[in-house]
C-alpha cells in the first residue's frame, strides 16, 4: 500500500470517529477515586454521553496517535500485541483491558469529557475510571475492563474528548490506535 493511500485511510478514520463521538447522548459512568497512595476506593457516578458510529479499521502499521493535550497515554500500546490474560480484569478497583490515561486540564467536568470505543463498540458506559481525588480531580485513568478480557484478534480504539455540554462543539482531541490481542 502506498504512504499517501495510507495516510488518506487514516485520515478517514479519524473524521469517521470524531462525527460518529459528536453524535452522542448523556449516561452515566462508574468512577473510582484514586487516593495519594494508589488504590481505588470511593465509586462515584457521573454523566457521559454515549452514541456514536466510529468504526476504525484495524492496522498496526499506521501512525501512531498522537498522545499529549488531554490524553496522555494509551493501553495496550499502538501496535503491540498482548496475550488475552493481559486484558482481563479480576478486580474492577484496578481495571484492565482498554485503558488511557488523562490530565483534566481545562475540563470542569472532568472524566464526563471523555468517550471510548472499542472496535464497533461503544463503551463510555461500561468503563472504570481512577481519579486522583474525589473533590477536583486533576488526573485519572479510564479502562474499558472485560472480566474475560478483549478477544484475540486485531482491535481499533478510540478516545474523544468533546465537551458534554455542547456537543455541536468541535472534538478537542481524538486518539485513534490498534493492538492484537493473542492467545
Amino acid at each position: 500500500m502506498n504512504r499517501p493511500l495510507l495516510y488518506a485511510a487514516a485520515a478517514a478514520v479519524l473524521v469517521a470517529a470524531s462525527l460518529g463521538f459528536a453524535a452522542c447522548r448523556d449516561t452515566t459512568s462508574t468512577t473510582a477515586t484514586l487516593p495519594p497512595g494508589g488504590t481505588p476506593t470511593t465509586a462515584v457516578k457521573a454523566k457521559t454521553p454515549v452514541t456514536g458510529v466510529a468504526t476504525p479499521t484495524p492496522d498496526l502499521k499506521g501512525p501512531a496517535p498522537r498522545l499529549g493535550g488531554n490524553v496522555t497515554k494509551v493501553s495496550p500500546a499502538h501496535g503491540s500485541q498482548v496475550k488475552q490474560s493481559s486484558t482481563r480484569t479480576s478486580n474492577v478497583n484496578v481495571p484492565g483491558g482498554v485503558c488511557f490515561e488523562a490530565n483534566f486540564d481545562g475540563l470542569q467536568e472532568n472524566i464526563q469529557w471523555f468517550r471510548l470505543r472499542v472496535d464497533d463498540q461503544e463503551v463510555t458506559t461500561k468503563m472504570t475510571w481512577a481519579v486522583d481525588s474525589a473533590d477536583n480531580p486533576s488526573k485519572g485513568r479510564g479502562c474499558y475492563p472485560p472480566t474475560d478480557g478483549i478477544p484475540v484478534g486485531l482491535h481499533t480504539a478510540a478516545v474523544s474528548v468533546q465537551n458534554p455540554s455542547n456537543l455541536n462543539e468541535p472534538t478537542k482531541q481524538l486518539v485513534v490506535w490498534t493492538f492484537e490481542v493473542v492467545p
